[in-house]
């Protein structure tokens, strides 16, 4: 008899977008600050830690003075971050508000790896890889408080249960997991797992720990309660390492070192739902504390790669309809419809695990959802746009060669995403719903269209004058009393949009005549020549010596 199973239910839920992160040599370990707005990095091969500003996507501090760091633990405050360093036998301490290193580092044992610290953040325990033990260091006074605890063979990756009850730590060498507790500091329980056993990670509700086995490319599930395997190995990539939990604690994130990628289970099923390529030789990985971002160190590559959780991308779009969106999460294959609230998307492709659709006309926020032969997914919210509509520049000339700050205001411009001025888009510097910052890239002489690209469309209802500097030539007459009041003429090309003209440094009256006369009147001034500067739009110029002061006779 053959068993007929029902399809699947498609789920949206993540997306890979694969930016990637240049940190230092060799990186291993990575941690999140709890705000996750920064990801601390360490470069095993570099001797430093690299900080990564996650709104960034950028590196934007590299602290040194470590010794082939390997494992990075932050403590729930945010105030701290413990670096092992498995040259030096020891574990250095980060201060996160100066990125410095405080006080000498911490003796442990040989060749420390992985760390953790408790839920309370008091204590830190560390994987000794060197001589079998594990370290545990008192916060309070960053000193070991116990003798080493005796675990497996060459102990790897270190995880505390939610309570802080237990710590589970692997034994590479040994096949098999160490069970601490933290009351007594000591082994309660041994247990049996795959080959080459490195990352682990703990269910949120601290009922069941998943471990990689490097050796046999599966993924271990241990039940607490017991302290047992409780189902078959998981079949993941080669030489798995690192492994991580999802904050909602639906998925597992698990590094495969020797095949390039990352595979994500399902702990409701215990089964891959899907596997992302990222760079070379991936070591450990760390999801954001919103769950919205996975971070996996490319040990190879000396790079971060950044695996976004995005159900739609892009989420908005203008009303008129027609943007290419994709839209990611699993079980989504066959796809039979996919609506934008009441109306059909057109389907342009369809993978298990990612559909691109072009979205169909709308207004508002609407529901995006699969339907396939397995039935209809959750909701992902999609944004429809208006167009854009710019009222006013200023200032609304500038110089050829760029570098002016202009403000526009109007309505719709929150979504801003370029400003083109005739030719040459730049990117706006801030934005808001009314108002949005630009600056102003080179042009040529004259005056060109300014357009405005938002989610909802473009509009083109402004300009932009670009000025030449100005060129005065001669200033007639070009002599007078030092006493001032010399009625005189600046001759020149470029003067239409004159706002200041100084003769010594000092400002004078003027009046612009044409783009090529400004009239003046001279101040009082010093005996001997003075330079004459002009400013318009378009720049300043200065003509060296052009007008003189004649001292008065005297008898």
């Amino acid at each position: 008899m053959r068993v007929l199973h029902a399809p699947t239910r498609p789920t949206l839920s993540w997306a890979a977008e694969d930016p990637t992160v240049a940190v230092g040599a060799g990186p291993i370990g990575i941690a999140f600050t709890p705000s996750g707005r920064y990801a601390y990095v360490a470069d095993n091969g570099g001797d430093t830690v690299s900080v990564i500003d996650t709104a960034a996507l950028a590196t934007v501090a590299t602290i040194p003075g470590f010794s082939g760091p390997v494992g990075v633990a932050i403590t729930p405050s945010g105030t701290r971050a413990y670096v092992s360093n498995a040259s030096a036998g020891s574990v250095s301490v980060v201060d996160i508000a100066t990125n410095a290193l405080t006080g000498p580092a911490i003796p442990v044992g040989s060749s420390p790896f992985e760390l953790a610290v408790t839920p309370d953040g008091t204590r830190v325990y560390v994987a000794n890889h060197g001589d079998g033990t594990v370290s545990v260091i008192d916060t309070a006074t960053n000193t070991v408080t116990s003798a080493p605890i005796p675990v497996g063979a060459a102990p790897n990756g270190v995880a505390v249960t939610p309570d802080g009850t237990q710590v589970y730590v692997s034994d590479q060498s040994g096949a098999a997991v160490s069970v601490i507790s933290t009351a007594t500091n000591t082994v309660t329980a041994t247990v049996p797992v795959g080959s080459g056993p490195i990352g682990v990670a703990v269910a949120p509700d601290g009922t069941r720990v998943y471990v990689a086995n490097n050796g046999s490319g599966t993924v271990s599930v241990i039940d607490t309660a017991t302290n047992t395997v409780t189902s078959a190995p998981i079949p993941v990539g080669t030489s798995p390492a690192g492994a991580v939990r999802s904050p909602d604690g639906t998925q597992i994130w698990v590094v495969n070192f020797g095949s390039n990628s990352v595979s994500v289970i399902s702990t409701a099923t215990n089964t891959v739902t899907a596997t992302y390529a990222v760079g070379t030789q991936p070591s450990r990985a760390a999801i954001t504390p919103n769950g919205q971002a996975t971070y996996v160190t490319n040990n190879g590559a000396g790079t971060v790669s950044v695996i976004e959780f995005l159900g739609v991308a892009p989420d908005q779009g203008p009303t008129t309809g027609g943007t290419v969106v994709t839209i990611n999460g699993v079980n989504l294959a066959g796809a039979t419809a996919v609506h934008f609230g009441s109306k059909l998307a057109t389907i342009t492709g369809d993978t298990p695990n990612q559909i691109t659709v072009i979205s169909p006309p709308g207004t508002g926020v609407v529901d995006v959802t699969v339907t396939t032969p397995g039935g209809t997914s959750n909701t992902a919210p999609f944004y429809y746009i208006g167009p854009p509509t710019p009222t006013s520049i200023s200032p609304n000339a500038g110089p050829v060669s760029g570098g002016t700050t202009v403000t526009i205001t109007g309505y719709g411009l929150a979504t801003a995403t370029g400003v083109t001025f005739g030719t040459t888009t730049v990117r706006p510097t801030s934005t808001s719903e009314t108002q949005l910052t630009v600056t102003a890239p080179a042009g040529v002489a004259g005056t060109v269209p300014v357009t405005v690209t938002t989610a909802g469309g473009t509009a083109d209802a402004l300009t932009y004058t670009y000025t030449a500097a100005p060129t005065p030539t001669s200033i007639s007459p070009n002599a007078g009393p030092v006493s001032g009041g010399t009625a005189a003429t600046v001759t020149g090309a470029a003067l239409a949009t004159t706002d200041q003209v100084t003769l010594a440094g000092t400002p004078v009256p003027f009046s612009v005549v044409s783009d090529t006369t400004v009239t003046l009147t001279t101040p009082p001034g010093a005996p001997g020549p003075a330079d004459l500067t002009v400013t318009t739009a378009g720049g300043t110029t200065t003509l060296p010596g052009a007008f003189s002061y004649i001292p008065a006779a005297t008898v």
